[in-house]
């Protein structure tokens, strides 16, 4: 949809043209393969036409043709290959109701490939969709432990907001590297029916980067101030009888001082993607990747007391953070399915992922107490461990009653979750460093900080679902969707002792429905509802009902939108409400949940080809979150914490004709002000953000080589961040970045 990369070039102009064209009625949808030689030709006709012709004159000369044969037009070759979806941009897994292109679904959507990534500089899927209206930031990895953003408002769920290749995977104040993924897909809103239990902020789906059928190489090394360096390697093939095995290995290592205060990033990663061709229609796949990364100098949470205000980001000190503090994460996951095309119509497939994650963390919370600045700090220094079991069976199909068209999906689910805990000192009560003040630095440290390993199972998690969808085409312009999952869902939470603290289970029946309308074949217009539960929260080691947990929250969604995409512009415009329960810190400090947050707003975003050199992409959200129907008369009609009423991005890419080979891109983001926390008694103000990037594309000794260079934050602009409800954090200073890419 809505499309945020940079400029291709004329290559990528002729390849777009020919994925309209295929969309057109009664045209036939080329190959992947043709398209990419159509494309091909269409950039390099105007410098190769006369090499090309004495090319085919040599080819008949050699072959021992006539003179005649030789005026003769050269026979039609005839190319067939299948269409990669899992790695065109145009389409979107979107769980139950399987692929299909973001145009032709009735929810908003923006989808990232491994290409926009290099081109954004994105480390996280923070830098992935900062250009997108909808997003804020909710933690920056370079300050905090970890990247998360919401959407609409509503922060992404981290226990099951996070997917690969669909499954849930454990994001849980982590970051997913992007060199083993292909795409990264969001889905805006609620998710219940196509995912199960999930907050309705969206979801992030993170796809496998799978075997190319061609050989692929490529070696890229990069920068990052302040002393960041980095080496990656990505290689892809295919060999055997017919290539009928296919292999994918990523391998990244990272290491150096960020431009941070006391900041440090150490970072490895490895991936392998294999597949094996059983039949023509059969084929077996797996994957699994592995990441360790370790960032120093990181922040836990700063918390302003109650009457405390919150100063002007750029007057506090910038070296809030202490030597001894430091941030760290293990992961590793293994895939492995078997996909199977029955016939033209009929596909089915069976999959399975299993996936853990180790949690080190050892640095502070900042209780600011007074106005003066003077903070105490408090390290928290603990283990936990996440591990994650997913199975899924899917079927789709399409068949014909009468004159009315059916795409249909059918499929079961069954997935575990198991917390892991630590029940040391240091996470419950943590150690004291001593006192601070935000306008100076302060060297504070302990020499008792240490994590311990008393673990113990915190919760178990289950979900068994069956789910069914039918697209129904009633003319040629306007289908409806319904869908409908049924889940049975259990939770237990454990004490120390093993014995259990609390559980609940609930066994709901989550609907959609949708109405489509193809305005002309590269426009949709559609209204949807959706309805959704997820996980109730439980209270945090801040308030004092620690350890209490909630039931699960149920959230309804209506949204009205306009989606389309073509040769010069594109666009994307959603009205939309969403009602979610609420559970918010009061101001007994305690964890209570009570009542409706109501976000209604308006997301649009587009992208205009300005000229043959220019194009302009950009967007704005408006929304107005507020509490209703709660009896605390210092919530009810607030605005909700972490939300801001208005966003604005704009991004500017030249493209020069003279030099396709250069792209040049200046953009930016505005963030309105946003409430700390539910009583809206603190507010973070409201930032703007700019970066700068260039790229180049040559070729040295006969190999495609990409330069890139930029800087983000290009301005220092110094900014708060706000989550949870309570806590605040200072956003990244200004970062430059380079890197250089060889692909032989």
């Amino acid at each position: 949809m809505t499309d945020h990369t940079p400029f291709r070039g004329r290559a990528a102009g002729a390849r777009a043209l020919v994925r309209r064209a295929s969309r057109l009625p009664g045209a036939t949808r080329l190959p992947l393969g043709a398209a990419l030689l159509v494309s091909a030709g269409v950039a390099l006709s105007s410098v190769s036409s006369a090499a090309w012709a004495q090319s085919a004159t040599d080819s008949t000369d050699t072959s021992a043709q006539s003179t005649q044969q030789q005026d003769k037009t050269l026979p039609s070759v005839k190319v067939a290959a299948k269409r990669d979806l899992a790695t065109d941009s145009e389409n979107i897994s979107a769980g139950a109701l399987g692929t299909r292109a973001q145009v032709d679904t009735p929810f908003s959507t923006n989808v990232k490939t491994s290409e926009d990534a290099k081109d954004l500089f994105a480390n996280t899927a923070n830098d992935l969709f900062k250009y997108d209206p909808s997003v804020t930031i909710v933690g920056d990895n370079a300050t905090a432990e970890n990247s998360v953003f919401s959407v609409r408002g509503l922060q992404i769920d981290q226990l099951n907001g996070v997917k690969v290749d669909g499954q849930s995977f454990p994001s849980w104040d982590t970051d997913l590297p992007l060199e083993p993924f292909e795409q990264v897909q969001l889905l805006k809103g609620l998710s219940g029916f196509m995912y199960g239990f999930g907050s309705p902020g969206g979801i992030v789906n993170y796809v496998v980067k799978r075997p190319t059928d061609t050989p692929y190489r490529s070696v890229s090394v990069g920068y990052q101030s302040a002393g960041v360096f980095s080496e990656k390697l990505d290689v892809g093939g295919r060999f055997g009888p017919d290539d009928r095995i296919g292999y994918r290995f990523n391998l990244v290592n990272e290491d150096g001082n960020t431009a941070e205060a006391n900041g440090h990033l150490r970072r490895q990663v490895a991936s392998v993607a294999l597949d094996f061709r059983i039949t023509p229609d059969l084929v077996w796949s797996m994957d699994a990747f592995y990441q360790k990364r370790k960032t120093n100098g990181t922040l836990f949470a700063m918390y302003f007391g109650s009457g405390v205000g919150i100063p002007n980001a750029s007057s506090i000190s910038r070296n809030l953070t202490q030597p001894q503090n430091y941030y760290e994460t293990e992961m590793a996951s293994f895939g492995t399915g078997l996909d199977y095309r029955i016939n033209d119509n009929w596909h089915a497939s069976l999959k399975y992922r299993f996936a853990k994650e180790n949690r080190y963390n050892s640095d502070s919370l900042l209780y600011i107490y007074n106005n003066a600045g003077d903070y105490s700090n408090t390290l928290y220094a603990a283990l936990t461990r996440y591990f994650y079991q997913n199975v899924d069976a899917m079927v789709e199909g399409k068949f014909n009653t009468g004159s009315v068209k059916h795409d249909v999906v059918f499929g079961a689910g069954y997935q575990t979750q198991t917390s892991v805990y630590d029940n040391s000192t240091g996470w419950n009560d943590g150690y004291s460093l001593g006192i601070g003040n935000l306008y100076t630095s302060t060297l504070l440290t302990n020499d008792e900080v240490h994590i311990g390993e008393n673990m113990y199972r915190q919760s178990y998690t289950s979900q068994s679902a069956l789910y069914a969808s039918d697209t129904v085409d009633i003319t040629s312009r306007l289908s409806v969707l319904l869908g409908l999952r049924y889940t049975q869902f259990k939770q237990t939470s454990y004490n120390t002792d093993y014995t259990v603290s609390a559980g609940y289970s609930a066994n709901p029946v989550t609907p959609t429905v949708a109405v489509m309308f193809k305005t002309d074949p590269y426009s949709t217009v559609y209204a949807s509802y959706v309805e959704s539960l997820q996980q109730g929260g439980a209270a945090s080691n801040l308030n004092v009902n620690y350890g209490q947990t909630y039931g699960p929250l149920r959230s309804k969604q209506y949204e009205v939108g306009f989606k389309t995409d073509r040769k010069k512009w594109g666009a994307n415009i959603a009205l939309f409400r969403v009602d979610q329960g609420y559970e918010y810190t009061n101001t007994e400090n305690v964890y209570v949940q009570s009542g409706t947050k109501r976000y209604t707003g308006v997301d649009a975003s587009g992208w205009v080809q300005l000229a043959n050199d220019w194009r302009f992409l950009g967007g704005v959200m408006w929304l107005n979150a507020k509490a209703v129907d709660i009896d605390d008369t210092t919530i009810e009609g607030k605005r909700i914490y972490a939300t801001p009423r208005f966003t604005a991005t704009g991004r500017v890419e030249y493209n020069p004709s003279y030099l396709r080979q250069l792209t040049l891109a200046f953009g930016g983001k505005y963030v309105g002000n946003m409430a700390v926390d539910a009583a809206n008694t603190q507010f973070v103000p409201a930032y703007t953000l700019f970066d700068l990037s260039g790229k180049y594309e040559t070729r040295i000794g006969g190999k495609d080589v990409t330069f890139r260079a930029g800087i983000n934050n290009l301005f220092n602009r110094h900014y708060w961040t706000s989550a949870y409800g309570y806590y605040a954090l200072p956003g990244a200073t200004r970062t430059a970045v380079a890197s250089a890419t060889l692909q032989f």
